[in-house]
């Protein structure tokens, strides 16, 4: 019996061309790498959970994962090299998984797709060595049959995990869209998580927050021409102007639609719904948006990474953002979201810093955040 679900081949070489981030004369030695790294990975990975007898969800999720990056950087050696995938793998009309069988749907009409391989059971340690050899050989040189070998020892390795391959690029497919495919082509609902509540229950859609650094050195907010929450300080041992860091609250609320902090201090908690109110809005939610922006600011500045560019958020970083949020709403924002969040709301912090204080202005609509000088 057939598969109902399934990923063309084509349709996911497009998807690697797309969100392919390599310039032309940099792409086979990035993907070689790339390739290299992610078989190492993998491999330290297996170990660990073999050691181990690991078989928890999280650990079998994260063999999908460097499984689905290895196939990545693997099908962009193929395009960059003008090899035809279509020629390496032998088209077949049937599927049985208890013969290690390798599954995309969608070439050549064929329901399946299978990738033969000698079915000889190998050392667990000679498998993983004959993975590691064969990516050190693609590494240094792409002929069509070292092309060849790595995808048949690529299948060996799936087959010893019970995996197929529709199961590995379906996962990767969804971590390619949330990394990379622009926001706008995401269809995200206008205004998240709050739009079946009241007004004085939401988020505002569009605000205007002043941030004023007084004589003292504390920095104060200001909405509605009210201030709010507590005056703050860099509470540490340097002046690192941490003590504007509410911008990165702001940049939450308007670009994810989520800051329990911020909530809190406008006083809009979703009280209305006490499981909201508890689970959503208050202490631990709260200590968790705040634990997440102290760890990047800390990141930010002992790495000297500077997040107001793309090209410093690491996929390990935004993993590790989800790690942070898993139970609470927000986690269902796709990456990209974080990726802007961070990167406005870092920019903004830099303007406040330079001109100790401003106006933070945002837009839910948008998912924008904007600063402008005070008038002093």
């Amino acid at each position: 019996m057939t598969s109902v679900n399934s990923i063309s081949l084509s349709s996911y070489v497009k998807l690697v061309k797309e969100t392919n981030k390599f310039t032309s004369d940099k792409a086979l030695f990035g993907a070689q790498m790339g390739l290299f790294s992610e078989v190492g990975s993998l491999v330290s990975l297996l170990k660990k959970k073999l050691l181990n007898n690991d078989s928890n969800d999280h650990s079998n999720e994260l063999v999908i994962e460097e499984m689905g990056d290895i196939f990545w950087y693997f099908t962009l050696i193929t395009i960059v090299e003008n090899i035809d995938l279509y020629e390496l793998i032998n088209v077949t009309d049937s599927y049985d998984r208890h013969e290690g069988a390798i599954v995309i749907s969608g070439i050549k009409n064929q329901p399946f797709v299978r990738v033969k391989f000698d079915k000889s059971i190998k050392d667990t340690e000679l498998l993983f060595s004959e993975l590691i050899s064969h990516t050190t050989s693609l590494s240094k040189e792409t002929t069509s049959e070292k092309v060849k070998d790595f995808l048949a020892i690529y299948s060996e390795v799936m087959s010893f995990l019970n995996l197929d391959l529709l199961n590995i690029v379906e996962h990767n497919t969804f971590k390619i869209r949330n990394r990379f495919v622009p926001i706008e082509e995401l269809n995200l609902p206008l205004l998240s998580f709050d739009s079946n509540f009241s007004k004085d229950e939401q988020l505002p859609v569009e605000f205007e927050v002043h941030i004023v650094e007084k004589p003292n050195g504390k920095a104060y907010l200001k909405w509605n021409d009210v201030f709010i929450g507590s005056a703050l300080n860099d509470n540490h041992q340097e002046d690192d102007n941490y003590k504007y860091h509410d911008v990165f609250h702001l940049a939450f609320a308007a670009i994810l639609h989520w800051s329990p902090t911020f909530r809190a201090l406008i006083k809009h908690k979703r009280k209305s719904d006490l499981s909201i109110d508890e689970t959503q809005d208050s202490g631990r939610p709260i200590v968790i948006e705040e634990g997440l922006s102290a760890w990047l600011f800390s990141i930010s500045k002992q790495r000297d990474i500077d997040f107001t560019k793309e090209s410093s958020i690491s996929y390990d970083l935004l993993k590790t953002i989800q790690i942070f949020v898993r139970g609470y709403e927000v986690e269902n924002c796709p990456l990209q979201l974080w990726v802007k969040a961070i990167i406005q709301g870092y920019t903004v912090f830099s303007q406040v810093v330079e001109n100790k204080g401003g106006i933070i202005i945002g837009n839910r609509r948008e998912r924008t955040l904007e600063f402008r000088k005070l008038d002093r």
